[in-house]
């Protein structure tokens, strides 16, 4: 008895095909003697829900899905289980529920579909994101923005950049959980429809060879998935699922670990918004087995992935069909990884940023801050012409707790870029960003607000000091100033007093242990 847990639903592009996709998997499954048996669990869209309310309840689905997962597998004694996902948090959360239940199990991407064209030029989601931050300074026409919405998604899939998703699907391949190259497919096409079928067929042989997550979700495949993900340009979220999903796995993964391999690893592939490169197009040019081929000694080989092979001999059978695409070692787009670990005065803990999506004018800067307590009213102020150039727009009480759910701002930062300061303003915050968001954004400011990190404690016209080569965020406040804040300072309330919401925000983690749910 074999679970097929799909995340197929109807308004969303990056689900609607997987119906379809579902019965490629059974299909093979029934192909190698299996019996399958098919579920839905759900996906909280954040493309669908970004600078509203709603998106408080994205991050939070994540250890749900995990959670219903496993009482639906669990609870029906499954042998195995294949699980068909697209999102960011809808990935990560079907690893975890891999990870805590160990039996055999496959993941198996949506796909992202190829980048649309306006006016001759590629359109990806945050082509779209910022065109409604320029719409409404009046940059663009009306007809234009509806020109960017009406051809930005051609097909079901994900948007063709390094969003959240498409960063799961590259880094869940690079972890060994899915069959090598499926984590770039096109969604719907006959490449993927394959792949499915022969995930059926290879669940029945996970089954026979006893080859669990236990055997495959070890630190070295954990750090292969990581380096993948650093070398792509992949999206900042991926820094905190991959804390969640190793903790599930009992390997022990922080900031720290994040900040040692980005200093060791190059980066090889500038993946859109940082760069010109869809997903597709990586997928063209030989996918995660080719990133890792150029890695080279970086990657540990001898990690089991589902496909019965090892790391090293996927590397050793996979192509780089385009160099320009997918660069050498020798030749890297950056010498580091894309994801940079910050720590400073204004955030002991640590913060993210991904650092090749910087213009470099800006990655030494001293900022005055212009300070908002969420995110719609930094919106609002940069739509109506009040930030300033060479501002730091701070926006928090956005975090796990505070929040709550640790929303993705990418709102604001497509309003910023939209009023034509994204090079010459910053955005610093303890909500998150997602994979579509480029420019200096600096997110996950650890404490956040509501567990009194400093970022509680900043005022208007602060000194910010930015320094990514240094890899230093600094609140430039003297202690004894912030001594006395500290001591007037009253604790926001909390935004919610019910529901799932309240709960979360009394129990979760924060974001630099994994923003995880105690078990």
């Amino acid at each position: 008895m074999i679970a097929v847990v799909n995340t197929y639903q109807e308004f969303s592009p990056e689900n609607v095909h997987l119906r379809q996709v579902g019965e490629a998997v059974k299909a093979g499954i029934r192909m190698a003697g299996g019996t399958p048996c098919e579920f839905n669990t759900f996906h909280v869209t954040d493309s669908e829900t970004f600078a509203s309310a709603g998106m408080r309840y994205v991050l939070p689905s994540r250890d749900l899905v995990a959670d219903m997962i496993e009482l639906m597998v669990e609870g029906h004694r499954f042998d195995a289980m294949v699980l068909i996902g697209s999102g960011d948090k809808v990935m990560p959360g079907m690893v975890m529920a891999v990870a805590r239940l160990d039996i055999p199990a496959i993941v198996l991407y949506g796909g992202p579909t190829k980048a649309g064209i306006y006016r001759n030029r590629k359109v990806f989601l945050e082509t779209v994101y910022d065109g409604v931050g320029a719409h409404f300074l009046g940059k663009i026409t009306e007809e234009d923005l509806k020109g960017l919405e009406d051809n930005h998604f051609p097909f079901s899939g994900a948007c063709d950049t390094a969003t959240s998703g498409n960063t799961a699907g590259i880094y869940t391949e690079a972890l060994g959980l899915s069959l090598p190259q499926s984590g770039t497919f096109p969604a719907g096409s006959n490449y993927q429809l394959r792949a499915a079928k022969y995930t059926g067929m290879k669940i029945m042989e996970l089954v026979r060879d006893n080859l669990r997550p236990s055997d495959i979700l070890t630190r070295s495949s954990f750090e292969n998935a990581m380096r993948v993900g650093l070398a792509v340009g992949g999206s900042t979220n991926m820094v905190l699922h991959m804390i969640a999903m190793a903790r599930e796995a009992g390997v022990g993964l922080s900031f720290d670990t994040w900040d040692r391999l980005s200093r060791e690893t190059p980066t090889l592939v500038k993946l859109a918004p940082s760069g010109s490169w869809g997903v597709t197009e990586l997928g063209e040019a030989g996918g995660t087995p080719a990133v890792m081929k150029a890695l080279g000694d970086l990657i540990h080989p001898d990690s089991l992935t589902v496909s019965g092979k090892t790391t090293g001999e996927l590397m050793e059978q996979a192509e780089i069909e385009n160099a320009d695409c997918i660069r050498d070692r020798r030749n890297p787009v950056e010498r580091d990884g894309s994801i940079y670990i910050l720590k400073g005065s204004l955030a002991p803990g640590g913060a993210v940023v991904k650092a090749s999506g910087v213009d470099r004018d800006m990655w030494q800067a001293v900022l005055p801050a212009r300070v908002f307590e969420d995110e719609e009213g930094a919106i609002e102020a940069l739509r109506s012409n009040e930030i300033s150039t060479g501002t730091c727009v701070v926006i928090r009480n956005e975090g796990t707790r505070g929040g709550p759910g640790m929303r993705e701002m990418l709102g604001a930062t497509s309003a910023l870029m939209g009023a034509g300061l994204g090079n010459r303003c910053a955005l610093v915050t303890d909500g998150r960003f997602s994979g579509a968001t480029h420019g200096p954004a600096i997110g996950y400011v650890t404490p956040e607000a509501a567990r009194d990190g400093p970022i509680a404690l900043v005022e208007d016209g602060d000194p910010i000091r930015i320094d990514l080569s240094a890899r230093k965020l600094d609140l430039e406040v003297t202690q004894d100033v912030l001594a006395e804040r500290r001591r007037n300072h009253a604790p926001r309330p909390a935004r919610v007093s019910r529901g799932y919401l309240k709960h979360y925000a009394e129990h979760v983690a924060p974001a630099s242990e994994g923003a995880v749910m105690p078990r």
